[in-house]
């Protein structure tokens, strides 16, 4: 088969792999995009026991929620394609008529972008339509979102014109964005790596590392801080070593996230069963 991207095909795949995901993760798509009705069933019948009170979830309850399957979504990722280290699945798998480009591609793309934008999707949709149909739910969470956005872009406007470092919304948007990224994809990682435990080992991995980095962090900061003279500073150079802190750490999200991309790229080429 000939191994060059070809759209055409690429797109016949795409199809093929999102009716795979949906009939392979149809019931946990629903237990967690449905979160917010499951939760809020929950608070309700909990409130007319212990209170005798019709009582919808609180905002800061609800937010806690989405960001609760939001994280769980995230170690979920184990799983999406954690069937390919399976002998009859992934052999299957194999024999699908598109090349290792176009099958990374796609998913990749599943991975990184139509999971979590469906998940927050059907999650804002049900707590939109919880909202319009009981008046004690209150304000949707995406109603409170945007207009936190739009607070945070106006206060982002302010202190950029009011400190030496400027501040845009991409100072935040973009670096929140690759993190995501960087999560999805290393427990994607895991779940096609591992053949069992998917979830144990991404997270005893994940352990290990922050042991070994608060050492380090533990060696080489306080050496790095006692090297810089932060009192004989003055504003534009304080602004500076913030500034390229920021951008060190942007730059190494990135490149985490292009370590991962390749590790799934050779993951991919490499699998065999």
């Amino acid at each position: 088969m000939n191994e060059i991207f070809d759209f055409k095909r690429f797109w016949t795949y795409f199809k093929y792999d999102l009716k795979q995901a949906w009939r392979n993760h149809s019931k946990a798509a629903i237990m967690i995009g449905g979160a917010s009705a499951i939760f809020y069933v929950i608070w309700v019948l909990a409130s007319l026991v212990f209170t005798q009170h019709w009582s919808s979830p609180v905002i800061y309850a609800r937010l806690a929620v989405f960001i609760l399957a939001f994280a769980i979504l995230e170690l979920y990722m184990v799983r999406a394609y954690g069937y390919l280290t399976e002998k009859k699945a992934g052999s299957a798998w194999l024999m699908v008529p598109a090349s290792k480009a176009e099958k990374f591609v796609s998913m990749i793309l599943m991975v990184c972008i139509v999971i979590p934008l469906l998940f927050f999707v059907v999650y804002m949709v049900l707590d939109g339509f919880l909202s319009l149909v009981d008046p004690t739910y209150g304000q949707a969470l995406i109603s409170g979102g945007i207009n936190v956005y739009s607070e945070l872009i106006e206060g982002i406007s302010t202190l950029g014109a009011e400190s030496p470092i400027v501040f845009t919304p991409s100072s935040f948007i973009f670096p929140t964005i690759i993190s995501l990224f960087c999560n999805f994809l290393y427990f994607h990682l895991c779940g096609i790596c591992f053949k069992k435990n998917k979830l144990v080992g991404a997270i005893a991995i994940l352990f290990g590392l922050s042991l070994v980095l608060s050492l380090l962090t533990g060696i080489f900061v306080p050496r790095i801080f006692t090297n810089i003279d932060f009192n004989n500073m003055d504003e534009m150079q304080l602004a500076h070593w913030v500034t390229g802190c920021m951008n060190a750490g942007v730059i190494i999200s990135c490149l985490l996230t292009v370590g991962l991309g390749w590790g799934v790229w050779r993951r991919i080429k490499t699998i065999q069963h």
